[in-house]
């Protein structure tokens, strides 16, 4: 940047000149200019010091004879400083300057009211007098600013260049832990102090670094319990497995043996239908002899009644051979008494007692036999009198057999359709368990898979190691499946 001095040279000839003339005319306003200006930041100052009316005095004598040299520059660049310190650089020239240019600028007017000519070429001595000192006023803030603007750069560069040297090696000791946190080393804590910028950031790796040692430590142990959980299910499935198989054998056994069994039943319920059959005609058939062997005792009691009157007709024929007998007895006596006359009536007398005797002989035997056949007929009617008490009694049973078979009958029916059912109700089953015997191989299989998972989660989890545990995760191979 180039220097004010040598944009601003002080002035010479006529411009020198009328500048003094203008001071001369000015210069029993500096207190009124001085205090207006100074009011405008600071109201209550009535009295300028003496002190800073003769260093303004001073100053408004370089600016209109363009006395712009070196003690100039350094009075003027002090100045501004303080006031730019006190009120702001803003305040100094919208305020100060502002009231300064105006009260100067009426001070002229006032001076020169008998002078056109002389006004116009004073107001322009003044303006460019005051707008320099306005240049300086800027050129000073500017130089500051620059100057500061330097230091602050030099300040700033030597901060970034400790600040980069913490940051490395901040960055340095953060590597390091983030390179022992990669290769599984979750114990790593940064203990070393670090840049307070760079505080925040060991206390968030060492908390990032615990909590997923932590982590690390609850995976750990829940992938152990898990391990220890899949073994025990693997094992309780495969007992599940083994007992379904059996009890899929054994629903089969059974199904078979029901099939078996409800055939049998079937076998039964129809031979107990046939037998109801059976026995219905056997009861019908015991009825037509119960009624046969009624008709049977009606016939022997006619027949003992005919015993009984064939007796009394022998029993006549045995009278009429004892009277015929007699006769021929007595015809044989008459003929013995009749001589030679009744011989030939002897002879028929004879004969016709021989033929009585025999007729006696005759009925006498049918008389026995007649006895004989009563006793018999007698026997007979006991006999069939017996046996029809029997056969009433057979019919009884017969009934009774006929009721039993008929509710065996019913009962062998209801027991084949319930086995039916329950062989429906068996082989239902049977599929089910055929089903669950599927659905368990395919859990065992899963089962299996997921130890062998955990197998490989243990394995990945055995790669860290955590201070004070050895490996976060101990060895599962004793789970193994």
């Amino acid at each position: 940047m180039r220097k004010i001095e040598d944009e601003i040279k002080p002035w010479v000839g006529e411009e020198r000149r009328r500048g003094e003339e203008l001071f001369g005319h000015l210069e029993k306003h500096i207190r009124d200019v001085a205090v207006k200006c100074f009011q405008s930041f600071d109201p209550t100052m009535v009295v300028v010091p003496e002190e800073l009316l003769k260093l303004e005095a001073v100053k408004f004598r370089r600016l209109c004879e363009g006395e712009f040299k070196r003690e100039y520059f350094d009075t003027q660049g002090k100045v501004i400083r303080e006031i730019s310190n006190k009120i702001g650089f803003t305040r100094f020239i919208v305020d100060a300057c502002s009231i300064y240019a105006v009260e100067w600028t009426l001070a002229v007017l006032k001076e020169t009211r008998w002078s056109t000519s002389k006004r116009e070429a004073f107001i322009r001595t003044l303006m460019k007098g005051l707008y320099t000192d306005v240049a300086v006023a800027v050129h000073s803030l500017i130089e500051d600013m620059n100057t500061e603007a330097e230091q602050q750069r030099i300040e700033f560069d030597r901060q970034r260049a400790e600040d980069a040297e913490a940051d490395s090696r901040a960055m340095a000791i953060l590597g390091q832990a983030l390179s022992a946190l990669a290769s599984g080393n979750l114990s790593v804590q940064v203990t070393e102090p670090l840049p307070a910028k760079h505080e925040g950031s060991r206390r968030d790796f060492n908390n990032a670094a615990e909590a997923l040692r932590q982590a690390m430590l609850g995976i750990s142990h829940t992938s152990e319990d898990i391990c220890r959980g899949m073994q025990e299910i693997s094992s309780a499935t495969s007992d599940l497995s083994r007992r379904t198989e059996q009890q899929a054998s054994s629903l089969e056994e059974t199904a078979a043996a029901l099939d078996q069994i409800t055939a049998t039943v079937r076998r039964t319920s129809e031979g107990a239908s046939q037998a109801t059959v059976a026995a219905a005609s056997a009861r019908e058939e015991a009825g037509k002899s119960s009624q046969i062997m009624k008709e049977a005792e009606v016939a022997m009691s006619e027949i003992a009644a005919s015993s009984s009157q064939i007796t009394q007709i022998v029993s006549v024929i045995d009278e009429i051979a004892f009277q015929t007998n007699l006769l021929a007895l007595n015809a044989g006596v008459e003929a013995a008494r009749a001589g030679e006359a009744g011989k030939g009536f002897a002879v028929v007398a004879q004969e016709v007692r021989a033929l009585a005797q025999r007729s006696a002989d005759a009925a006498k035997e049918i008389r026995s036999l007649i006895a004989t056949s009563t006793q018999q007929v007698e026997r007979g009617v006991t006999l069939v009198e017996s046996t029809g008490q029997t056969l009433n009694a057979i019919f009884g049973k017969v009934s009774e057999m006929d009721r039993l078979i008929t509710d065996i009958a019913a009962s062998a029916r209801e027991q084949a359709t319930g086995l039916h059912e329950i062989n429906t109700a068996v082989n239902h089953m049977d599929q089910v368990t055929q089903q669950n015997a599927a659905m368990v191989e395919e859990s065992t299989a899963a089962v299996n898979d997921m130890n062998a998972r955990s197998q490989e989660l243990a394995k990945l989890i055995q790669r860290f190691s955590i201070a004070g545990q050895g490996h976060a995760a101990p060895s599962f191979a004793r789970y193994a499946a």
